[in-house]
């Protein structure tokens, strides 16, 4: 009776010492320059729309963000929903922006986060794939999008941005490339390097030279994605991704982030794109493939269709634009992404992605110690 009695009496004050715990936890501010979580509405900025819909939207949508193929402009746009809808994203819990890589990923990569009782909707962060694993985390019926870039493209963007040059001592880009078989298992941070886009898909590094392996791979890889955007033909991208998805196209609005600058991209003579797509021809084969299938998605969705939407998606986006931008004109797109975060209702448009990923986070932290004052009784 006696150990009863002491039982009773313990429960509420463990109950009130664990919700001052979560008071504290929910009370962490978020940097000045962020909107509020909590007076962000379902979509940023109010536009007119008179666009109807006629299918149920998706929450449940896994996204391999690939390296260096507007991956950080799509995460955006899966951000902005899932923060505005109160999904949960597969995230961890400390300060990074890659869950598992180089490791595949998998369920014990994300199980001690304070999030993980809550169940995810959503992965949309770097990650090295694992498709069962991911589809077991998401749970449902999710759809599963990426994005392909010209491989070429991709790994001079990949030099400038990590400073691939250092990585490479005193070799020269021209040395460097006399000497590919060298650098061949080679990955900067064991994360960079040769055949970035099957290395982010999960392919093993040591059978890049495997045309077999690979073929087989990319095949699987076609099956499982039920859209692969091609980074060239962005737009076209966005509206299969809209239609995808069934989303409004508000929910589309898009600004270049993480994009590098014309005057800094490498340049090569033909002898070096000829061996560079030497080196990257799994990528090639790759790239072309899911092109391939990429432009029949795009010939079954109707030329004219598709211009006609893209006008839609530009209209609406310049609707934001104007009200986000006061009526300046003619702005770069730096400046745009500064004029962006000086306005209230449109920063989640231009919110870096540690910035908004601190945001994603408080917003689940949040809902995970509601639920849990809800498992003690303390909130309705």
């Amino acid at each position: 009776m006696e150990r009863k009695r002491n039982y009773i009496i313990l429960l509420p004050i463990g109950a009130i010492g664990l919700f001052a715990v979560i008071q504290w936890n929910t009370q962490k501010k978020i940097k000045n320059d962020i909107a509020p979580v909590d007076n962000v509405g379902r979509n940023c900025i109010p536009v007119h729309s008179s666009l109807t819909q006629t299918c149920e939207p998706r929450r449940k949508l896994g996204f391999l963000k690939m390296h260096r193929c507007a991956g950080t402009t799509l995460q955006n746009i899966f951000l902005r929903y899932a923060l505005t809808s109160n999904l949960n994203l597969v995230l961890p819990s400390e300060k990074r922006k890659y869950v598992g890589s180089p490791e595949l990923f998998s369920q014990e990569l994300v199980d001690n986060t304070p999030w993980h009782h809550l169940g995810y909707d959503m992965m949309a962060i770097h990650t090295r794939w694992d498709h069962k694993a991911i589809k077991e985390a998401l749970g449902g019926d999710p759809a599963f999008v990426t994005i392909v870039r010209d491989p070429i493209e991709q790994f001079k963007s990949i030099y400038g941005y990590y400073n691939f040059f250092k990585f490479l001592g005193n070799l020269s880009f021209s040395q460097f490339l006399d000497n590919l078989k060298d650098f061949g298992l080679v990955r900067i941070k064991n994360v960079i390097g040769r055949n970035q886009m099957l290395f982010d898909l999960g392919f093993p590094v040591s059978d890049f030279d495997n045309e077999d392996k690979v073929k087989r791979f990319v095949e699987k890889a076609r099956k499982i994605f039920d859209l692969v955007m091609v980074m060239e033909k962005f737009e076209e991208s966005i509206v299969l991704l809209k239609h995808l998805l069934c989303w409004d196209y508000e929910d589309f609005v898009f600004l270049k982030l993480n994009s590098m600058k014309e005057g800094t991209k490498l340049k090569l003579s033909a002898d070096q794109e000829d061996k560079l797509s030497l080196w990257l021809k799994a990528d090639k084969f790759l790239y072309a493939r899911l092109k391939e299938v990429f432009e029949k998605k795009i010939e079954e969705f109707g030329h004219k269709r598709m211009e006609e939407e893209k006008l839609k998606l530009s209209s609406i986006r310049n609707q934001v634009m104007e009200r986000c931008l006061s009526g300046k004109q003619n702005i770069t797109e730096d400046a745009l992404i500064k004029e962006m975060r000086k306005h209230a209702g449109c920063r989640l448009y231009a919110l870096g992605e540690y910035q908004f990923l601190d945001v994603v986070k408080s917003a689940q932290s949040k809902r995970a110690d509601i639920a849990a004052l809800k498992l003690l009784g303390l909130a309705d």
